[in-house]
């Protein structure tokens, strides 16, 4: 079974998403029971006008009550709790309905007029009169009162709504209940949602035109879109650079003949030019196996193998001063191992030591372990390169002078050979100024 497109994996997860949401929601609001009205008594009030407000009231000074009729059984209670004329107190309710308790004296609003209640097991017996006064533990519909004291200043005392307060903590620890049980489907949905487009990035970075069909056609309906179709572009592109290295090829192959003719007769001339020619054709025979080589280093496939490169460096060291050339090598161990093509890795090194002889005259190789990766340094003692051109000279055809001549550089694709062979290892190349001068070209491997 093929899995969803990414339109419908998203669309899903969203609604799921919300669905969980209300869900528990919902369930808050139906499991938890509702919060009771709020009420206070007039012992409450008298408590907080004497400095000791509770959690549930705040105490305000220097508020005037406002004017207006007020509720003077509850002034007439407040005062004599207070032993102070009722003058010096007034309330008003704040306007928050409520119901009668089941059993008790209660307070019921009805307009701007209280309604006492007394219920017990005989019923409710309800009464009103002016004359009525409060209990000082009746509950009552929350009300807002004011004290004047001995100095004239007013003091106010007004309840603080905490009825909602538990619904607000419940809430919260839903919210919180829905982020953790939605965090590991929305990090899996996520994660099969991204994991294809990884692998597309991942084989994007190693991908090479040699490589048959290397984007994997998988996951949603999109990305498997889009994987057939980069690997439809690979191999047109694959199938151009193969049309164009086979004529290129067939280009350097066919100039061998005449080139090879040139040199026959060339050695028939008089020999004041015959030399002068047939170095001229030597260094078009040398410069045409090198474009040669640049393109099929990139093109074709690796034949990796396990070499220990302490004997490797030492072999091609021991063939250079065989033949009398300056070339020492200083092994840092008695065994590395890398996993690399023996030719490949053999014309990179050579390609260094022919630079380092031909400005320097010696080269000096070794070896240098870091985490994961063992770099090769070709060092020598010649004038080095400028800063600016250290980067410069890696591209193709870029030479410090333009000469062409193969006693002073070639075609300038030594040094771009030499890195397109070690990205084709997964290293890298790169050139640097040695403190005790010269110059240091050093090619990075992966260890084995």
């Amino acid at each position: 079974m093929k899995p969803l497109s990414i339109l419908a994996q998203v669309t899903a997860l969203a609604l799921a998403t919300l669905l969980l949401a209300f869900a528990l929601c919902f369930a808050v609001v139906i499991a938890t029971p509702a919060p009771k009205p709020l009420r206070m008594t007039i012992g409450d009030a008298v408590a907080a006008l004497q400095g000791k407000p509770g959690r549930n009231f705040t105490l305000d000074s220097g508020v005037a009550p406002p004017s207006g009729p007020g509720i003077p059984q509850v002034e007439t209670a407040i005062a004599e709790a207070l032993g102070v004329n009722p003058s010096r107190v007034h309330a008003r309710w704040l306007g928050v309905a409520s119901m009668a308790r089941q059993v008790g004296q209660s307070v019921v609003l009805v307009g701007n007029r209280a309604l006492l209640v007394d219920s017990d097991d005989e019923g409710l017996r309800m009464r009103w009169s002016g004359n009525e006064t409060f209990a000082a533990d009746t509950e009552m519909p929350p009300f807002m009162a004011w004290y004047q004291g001995a100095n004239g200043a007013w003091q106010s005392v007004s309840p603080v709504d905490l009825r909602l307060a538990a619904w607000r903590l419940r809430m919260l620890i839903a919210l919180g209940l829905a982020l953790v049980l939605l965090a590991f489907p929305t990090w899996y949905a996520a994660r099969r949602l991204t994991r294809p487009i990884q692998r597309l990035a991942t084989a994007a970075a190693g991908s090479a035109l040699h490589t048959s069909h290397p984007f994997p056609v998988e996951g949603p309906r999109e990305v498997r879109e889009v994987g057939a179709a980069i690997n439809a572009m690979h191999t047109r592109l694959a199938d151009e650079a193969d049309e164009r290295l086979k004529i290129f090829a067939a280009i350097a192959h066919d100039l061998r003949t005449p080139l090879t003719g040139l040199r026959i007769r060339a050695e028939f001339m008089p020999p004041t030019e015959r030399q002068r020619v047939i170095e001229d054709i030597d260094r078009m025979a040398d410069m045409t196996a090198e474009l040669l080589d640049y393109a099929r280093f990139n093109h074709r496939p690796l034949h990796r193998e396990c070499i220990d490169l302490t004997a490797f460096l030492a072999d091609v060291a021991e063939g250079r001063r065989s033949v009398a050339q300056n070339v020492e090598f200083h092994a840092g161990s008695d065994e590395t191992l890398v996993l690399a093509e023996s030719a490949a890795l053999r014309r990179a090194i050579d390609n260094l030591i022919d630079n380092a002889l031909r400005f320097a005259g010696d080269a000096k190789l070794s070896i240098e372990h870091r985490p994961g990766y063992v770099d090769i340094h070709v060092d020598d003692n010649g004038p080095g390169i400028p800063e600016a051109l250290l980067q410069e000279v890696l591209k193709p055809f870029s030479r410090l002078e333009g000469s062409r001549s193969r006693e002073t550089g070639g075609a300038g694709l030594g040094l771009a050979i030499v890195t397109r062979i070690a990205a084709s290892h997964g290293g890298a190349f790169a050139l640097s100024h040695r403190a005790q001068g010269g110059l240091r070209a050093t090619l990075s491997l992966v260890m084995e």
